[in-house]
């Protein structure tokens, strides 16, 4: 089965077949095999070129948050019919996963970023998120401060795009 997901400006094509009570799984042609455990509703170990790790996974609509060491990935999924119309530039915008309270800025206005940089530090139920780049580009607002109570779903930070 083939799924479409959405992360930062980037769109990934993701094959899943189950072969021999193992997961294969492809993301665009680049295939692995791995071993599933879910542990609970929200919580799966996953065995991968024989390491385990833990993933949190919380999905709401096409919205899919994944907590992995420590970080936090905001993932949608995508429609066939919108993986078509997915390329597109502009602003990205780095959001608050849930309420929250701002603990770090990490990067100032004008800062080059790329994929994976760590941009903001968040805490929520008494832990801390590094809120990453899901794109390159470059910051152009930083719209909190640190110490700041935030809600879910509030701009952060807005990139634009490098190109």
């Amino acid at each position: 089965m083939t799924y479409t997901f959405k992360l930062g400006n980037r769109t990934y094509k993701v094959d899943f077949e189950e072969k021999e009570g193992l997961g294969l799984i492809g993301i665009d042609g680049e295939q692995k095999e791995m071993e599933f455990l879910r542990i609970d509703e929200n919580t799966c170990s996953i065995l991968v070129d024989n390491r385990s790790v833990t993933v949190g996974i919380f999905r709401e609509a096409k919205k899919i948050q994944v907590f992995y060491e420590g970080d936090l990935y905001e993932i949608e999924a995508v429609s066939g019919r919108d993986a078509s119309q997915s390329e597109g530039t502009g602003s990205l915008d780095i959001t608050a996963p849930m309420h929250s309270r701002v603990v770090k800025i990490l990067k100032k206005v004008g800062d080059n970023v790329e994929v994976g940089d760590s941009v903001i530090v968040v805490e929520a139920m008494k832990m801390e998120s590094e809120l990453k780049a899901s794109a390159s580009g470059t910051i152009k607002e930083i719209r909190a401060k640190e110490g700041e109570t935030v809600e879910k779903d509030s701009v952060l930070v807005a990139l634009s795009d490098s190109e």
